[in-house]
């Protein structure tokens, strides 16, 4: 049968690997080739004078994936006419998918003849996708012989066509890079393994970097015949990676210099420590924020004291920055390198860096500056204690929140309670319900931030006696009214001294007054008396009664001067408070 088809195919047709069906105008089958047997995987036996509609109809169309294109070609041929040209996806005998291209041609030789086409167009098409995909991608194919010789490429990007390295070695194609290509590749040659390797290549004064992808080529027998490889430009990602490398090594920078400064802030917070630890704590701490940290010195100078980290032998790249402590350069942080390092912006050093000494110099002073001010306030508060201590006043201090925070010893003399007794407690704790009033008022007053003087209240003892206060009160200010501070003393003593002079004013009011009525009341008599001696007789009685008239009005002449002198006394009394 394949001789007889062979012996009829037409002379001037070439028999290719495609599948040929060649029909009369009946559409009844007058030849096929070998190779349209085997794509339908029909038994040749039969086929010719089959109609070609049958034939199709049994062994094409159900292996169509796209059922409009079977029903299309169905249609053509039951209806006589030519089947369309179409490219469609059938099924193979083994359950694979493959697109068909299935095509006819008209033969002049023989009028009325047709020749239907059906070509396997797998390959073709995977090729043509893979084109498309790899079409100005970044992504090169090629292959090579046992001479390292380039026998296929595609998307090189070397001239006006892939051609264009075809026949070329690598020092050829690239010879500022042959060297590193040629070993890759002999390595390949050499052990049949798969090679993958970055390589940075020269194209017309354009340095790329390509990912190498290398494995053997290999023939029927598994020879290794050449090499075959894909290249894949990955410059931009490695600038990316070096540019995000640079960031990451800047961020790090940053990062210590942020934690030097931040430890350094946070030193001052340690407990108790004093000025000379906390410089020689900031001298070992600066070396972490410079980038050559393990080649860096610190000496840090105030007045005549000096702070080191390392050794500090004279070298040229140093910086140096000063401390100034309230308007005045009191002393410098120099940092040094002790061996050369790559130049940078400001010899070896990072203008960042210089910024970090400035800034922890800058901090320092204010440090140095705030531990003066807190040793002249400890200083002034013991002074303040000191003297609070050795008072005869009271003096307390109470927060709004809290209560009582300070309580002078004086305190307990007064009131009898214990300053540990009465620190948190209220005030208002210690006056009795009487004086509330006025001391709320005043209390009202402090918190609008005025100042009470000599206000009396009177309190309750820790024995039940009452104690009458007199207390200047002033607010405490922290940006508003946090508190109030009372500085009082006991007045009961001089209330009662007060109180008894009033009483003793009184009752001298009340004996000069009796005086004077008594003077009164005496003299009268007195005068009718001596009317009486003046009529007596008897001169001898009468002389008698003159002297007692005389030395009664002696009497009440001497009460009126001391009434007199009385009312002197008194006046002065009153004009001086005594």
């Amino acid at each position: 049968m394949k001789d007889s088809c062979s012996d009829r195919a037409p002379r001037d047709l070439p028999v290719p690997d495609d599948g040929l069906l060649m029909v009369n105008n009946d559409r009844k089958v007058l030849w096929y080739n070998p190779a349209f047997a085997r794509m339908l995987a029909v038994r040749q036996e039969g086929i010719i004078g089959m109609d070609a509609g049958s034939l199709f109809d049994t062994h094409l169309l159900p292996t169509i994936e796209d059922q409009d294109s079977a029903r299309m070609v169905r249609q053509a041929l039951e209806h006589g006419a030519d089947p369309p040209t179409l490219l469609c996806r059938a099924w193979r005998p083994d359950g694979t998918l493959r697109w068909l291209s299935i095509s006819h041609v008209a033969i002049t030789v023989f009028v009325g003849h047709r020749l239907i086409r059906i070509r396997d167009a797998t390959t073709d098409l995977n090729a043509h996708h893979f084109k498309a995909a790899l079409e100005a991608s970044p992504v090169v194919v090629f292959a090579q012989d046992e001479d390292l010789r380039y026998t296929w490429s595609y998307n090189q990007e070397l001239g006006p066509a892939d051609a264009f390295i075809v026949g070329m070695r690598e020092d050829e194609a690239f010879p500022e890079n042959a060297a590193t290509l040629t070993a890759l590749k002999r390595r390949v040659l050499d052990t049949g393994e798969t090679v993958r390797a970055a390589v940075t290549i020269t194209v017309a004064d354009d340095t790329r970097v390509r990912d190498l992808t290398l494995k053997p080529l290999r023939d029927a027998e598994g020879k290794v015949v050449g090499i075959t490889g894909t290249a894949f430009d990955v410059t931009e990602r490695d600038r990316a990676e070096e540019a995000l490398r640079k960031k990451t090594d800047e961020l790090k920078k940053r990062m210590n210099e942020l934690q030097c400064l931040y430890t350094v802030t946070h030193l001052v917070e340690v407990p108790g420590i004093t000025l000379d630890r906390l410089l020689q704590a900031v001298a070992d701490t600066l070396p972490s924020g410079w980038q050559h940290s393990d080649d860096t010195a610190v000496r840090i100078r105030i007045d005549d004291r000096e702070y080191r980290r390392g050794s500090m032998e004279e070298t040229p790249w140093k910086q140096v920055g000063p401390i100034v402590v309230h308007g005045e350069r009191v002393g410098e942080i120099e940092v040094r390198y002790l061996c050369q390092k790559p130049e940078a912006a400001e010899g070896p050093f990072l203008p960042e860096e210089q910024m970090l000494l400035d800034a922890v110099a800058e901090r320092l002073g204010r440090i140095i500056e705030r531990l003066q001010t807190e040793a002249a306030l400890q200083k002034s508060e013991e002074k303040f204690r000191g003297i609070a201590q050795r008072s005869f006043d009271l003096l307390v201090t109470s927060y709004l929140s809290g209560g009582l925070n300070y309580v002078s010893p004086a305190t307990e003399r007064i009131l009898g309670y214990s300053p540990d007794e009465m620190a948190g407690t209220a005030w208002e704790d210690y006056i009795l319900p009487s004086s509330l009033p006025v001391w709320e008022e005043g209390r009202r007053k402090v918190l609008r931030g005025e100042q009470v003087e000599e206000i009396q209240v009177e309190g309750r003892r820790e024995d039940g006696e009452t104690v009458i206060l007199e207390l200047n009160v002033s607010p405490i200010i922290e940006k508003k009214v946090v508190g109030f501070q009372a500085v009082g003393r006991d007045i009961s003593d001089r209330i009662l001294y007060e109180r008894l002079r009033e009483q003793a004013l009184d009752m001298t009011e009340r004996n000069i007054a009796q005086f004077a009525v008594l003077a009164d009341h005496v003299r009268h008599p007195l005068q009718v008396v001596m009317g009486v001696a003046d009529l007596l007789d008897d001169d001898a009685a009468a002389e008698k009664l003159r002297e007692q008239v005389r030395r009664i009005n002696a009497q009440i002449s001497e009460l009126d001067r001391e009434w007199v002198e009385s009312r002197k006394i008194r006046e002065f009394l009153k004009r001086y408070e005594l």
